[in-house]
């Protein structure tokens, strides 16, 4: 037979072992794994020698903006910046303006999404204060649902034992997790100084809201996944309550890299929620990562601001950073630098977050699975925010040192970035909105 395309004599991870291998792509599937000589006849080919080819890729936590926050961040710059990254799949939180809580909204979301994408995009729903407007006819079209403790998407809703136990109640029926922003603390005014900011999004909030979620949990017997941990007690609790098919949770390269003492906080540069820690939750958090799996996944919370709003003093500067383009390049230093197996590389950033969410089809480079790949090489240099695609330009990883960047990024057989370049236009690759397998 004939296939669309062959990636040809790449350097391919088999068993956590590097070794050259051809990938044959035939209708936005992975049509088989070759050794050299063995490949089919193409129509296409792509010479891969001295680059890697791995699964994209995928982000099970991004705030892509768009609706009235265009400004910051739409679905084209947001997923430009995806591709760019070698991130192909993005699952888009349901905190934007206005937020997700309804049918109508979602749908003006997935349509603005769906013109202008340039990877796979999937999307999450809020719960409303009157948890029986819920509508049900959202179900198909997302993938969780997302609560935020400290600051609810509605004013008048407070998280109490009840609240979330009717929320896990939600997630068990509609059979789809219920993610959320571990914090306790409600935030009703601005902190007054530094030391109110981070006493108020401490590490003893995190846990507690935690807690009191894994107990409801626990009740329901509900899927829980549990957003951007950041401190080394939470993810001993996660691992003391380890349950592998309704217990998950994920990391963040900030909080796993940086720590709060790295920067001097007169402006927002490092400003995000929940804070950077200490580098003994760093270590920590790395740990639950790799060793022990308390820690399921890698996610960036890609969350653009405007310029003004990260360079203002830092108790008025607004809490996020970029990551879609500094995920890749920061965890594949990781590997390169050997702190950080292929086995674990492969896990962390693309089949984990691919069974959170029942992403039966992608995160994994076999035969039949979706043709999501990005090719990288390894290549000194460093981040530069000037460079992004993303409208948010600002990030702590300034002038990090990292060792590779992404060549080329393919979303369901089509090639949409390479060399530095667009070469397919929005509106054409991925699925929008990503369904459950």
């Amino acid at each position: 037979m004939t296939v669309d395309l062959v990636l040809k004599d790449g350097i391919f991870i088999e068993n956590g072992r590097e070794t050259i291998r051809s990938v044959a792509i035939e209708a936005g599937k992975i049509e088989g794994i070759y050794k050299h000589g063995e490949e089919p006849q193409r129509r296409d080919v792509i010479d891969c020698r001295g680059l890697y080819i791995l699964p994209g890729l995928i982000d099970i936590h991004v705030h892509l903006r768009d609706l009235k926050q265009t400004d910051k961040e739409d679905f084209e710059s947001g997923t430009m910046a995806a591709a760019a990254g070698g991130v192909t799949t993005v699952v888009d939180m349901p905190n934007s303006d206005p937020p997700v809580l309804d049918k109508k909204t979602l749908d003006e979301k997935i349509a603005r999404a769906h013109e202008s994408r340039h990877v796979n995009v999937g999307f999450y729903a809020g719960i409303p204060h009157i948890i029986e407007d819920f509508d049900v006819q959202m179900l198909r079209d997302i993938l969780g649902l997302k609560v935020y403790p400290h600051t609810p998407l509605e004013k008048e809703t407070k998280y109490d034992k009840n609240r979330i136990r009717d929320c896990m109640k939600l997630a068990r029926a509609s059979e789809i997790p219920l993610l959320f922003h571990p914090e306790s603390t409600a935030m009703r005014k601005i902190p007054r100084d530094m030391e109110e900011f981070f006493l108020s999004h401490s590490c003893e909030s995190e846990v507690n809201s935690l807690q009191s979620f894994i107990d409801a949990k626990v009740e329901y017997e509900a899927r829980l996944h549990v957003c951007h941990v950041s401190c080394a007690a939470s993810a001993r609790l996660v691992h003391k309550n380890r349950a592998e098919d309704t217990l998950t949770a994920e990391v963040t390269p900030h909080h796993l890299f940086l720590s709060g003492g790295d920067f001097t906080h007169e402006d927002g540069l490092a400003k995000m929620l929940p804070p950077l820690r200490s580098p003994h939750d760093n270590l920590m958090l790395l740990e639950a990562l790799t060793q022990n799996c308390a820690i399921d996944c890698v996610a960036t919370d890609h969350a653009p601001h405007k310029k003004w709003e990260k360079t203002a003093p830092f108790l008025k500067a607004s809490s996020g950073i970029p990551g879609l383009e500094t995920v890749l390049p920061i965890m594949l230093t990781e590997v390169f630098e050997k702190r950080m197996s292929w086995i674990d590389y492969l896990r962390v950033c693309c089949s984990a977050p691919a069974r959170i969410l029942g992403l039966e089809s992608k995160g994994i480079l076999t035969k039949g699975y979706d043709a999501d790949i990005v090719l990288a090489r390894i290549q000194e240099r460093t981040i530069s925010g000037k460079e992004f695609y993303s409208k948010a330009k600002i990030t702590p990883f300034e002038g990090r040192r990292v060792l590779a960047r992404t060549v080329s990024t393919i979303v369901g057989g089509n090639v949409v970035f390479r060399d530095g370049e667009f070469v397919l236009g929005p509106g054409i690759a991925g699925m929008v909105p990503v369904h459950k397998s």
